[in-house]
């Protein structure tokens, strides 16, 4: 007959892991492959964009003197954007810094890592919101513009593009996810190639549901309960069937999907709790058009201790280049 036997255990040590753990949305593609342009020396940093005449075939007649002239930059426009100062305080009290913590090897050395790696979230989900440029008037402070407010078919209300550099209207697309069809994608490619005139190599920044029917171009899928067709072009012998649709070669474009957490997100939201908006938006970036202007690089600066402990922050100032939002497209759905 088995007997149970209740032991004292108040002696025991503490079996600690010596890991630490972090899980939460941290990729930040945009941040990690826009261009980096040239320093920023000031809050407003402005560029400019033109535009080309009409074709004119009319022909000269012979002989003819020249009658008129053109001013060649009369359509020439100056838009710019603020900078933002993104900021992450620390602070590692002394006792527990004389601890011995598991997983970390120095409480301040993690503090700063830390600190940094919350900062370039906060700078990928500012690229990606739909906030509009703000000035600092000693209430509020700089903000940058967002690509969801640079990305668009009406003026903004702060230092509006000029109405010749807007987002068309047709490279916007609001049709829920579900409702998608390699059609209505396409639509959005031909309108950018209708305003550049090129057959050019984009990137996609696509949230979650986006990017889910993408891949499912490739699919014929039945009513429930009936056989499902994946329509695939790899070799047999692989012994694989791959779904996942990475580049896209179309009639107009050739688009890089890259999945990304951090498009159409509010100020303070968590990413990891996804909204529909974020899960369906997605950002039509051409390369050659975007950038970051860093007016201060990422740096950790320590401060005083004043008796509680080592305190710091780290800290950096930029913003986001954005040189025609007229080449550029979203898909901006909320479902």
């Amino acid at each position: 007959m088995a007997q149970s036997t209740t032991y004292n255990v108040a002696g025991d040590r503490e079996d600690l892991t010596n890991f630490l753990t972090i899980l939460e949305p941290e990729d930040c593609p945009k941040t990690s492959t826009f261009a980096k342009t040239t320093k920023v020396t000031n809050a407003l940093q402005t560029w400019q964009a033109d535009t080309l005449a009409a074709v004119d075939f009319s022909g000269v007649l012979e002989g003819q003197d020249v009658q008129a002239f053109n001013n060649e930059s009369a359509n020439r426009a100056r838009f710019g954007n603020y900078i933002q100062t993104f900021r992450r305080p620390w602070m590692v009290s002394r006792l527990q810094e004389a601890s011995d913590p598991a997983g970390i090897s120095s409480e301040v050395a993690q503090s700063k890592v830390k600190a940094m790696r919350e900062i370039k979230r906060s700078i990928e989900a500012a690229i990606g919101s739909d906030n509009d440029m703000q000035a600092d008037n000693g209430v509020v402070p700089w903000k940058t513009r967002g690509l969801g407010s640079w990305i668009r078919a009406t003026a903004q209300s702060t230092n509006p593009v000029p109405t010749a550099f807007l987002t068309p209207s047709a490279s916007i697309d609001t049709t829920a996810t579900g409702s998608l069809t390699e059609s209505i994608f396409n639509d959005v490619f031909q309108s950018i190639f209708q305003v550049n005139g090129g057959r050019r190599n984009y990137t996609l920044f696509a949230g979650p549901s986006l990017k889910r029917a993408v891949s499912k171009f490739q699919r014929v899928e039945g009513a429930s309960g009936t056989t499902k067709t994946y329509q695939v072009m790899q070799d047999a012998n692989e012994g694989k069937v791959t779904l996942n649709v990475t580049i896209y070669d179309g009639d107009f474009h050739t688009v890089t999907v890259i999945p990304d957490m951090f498009n159409g997100l509010l100020d303070g939201a968590d990413p990891s709790v996804t909204t529909n908006q974020q899960k369906a938006r997605g950002y039509v970036i051409d390369p050659a058009l975007v950038g970051l202007g860093t007016m201060l690089g990422m740096q950790a600066d320590e401060l005083e201790d004043q008796g509680g402990g080592r305190r710091g922050f780290v800290s950096t100032s930029l913003l986001l280049v954005c040189k025609n939002p007229k080449g550029l497209g979203k898909f901006a759905a909320t479902s």
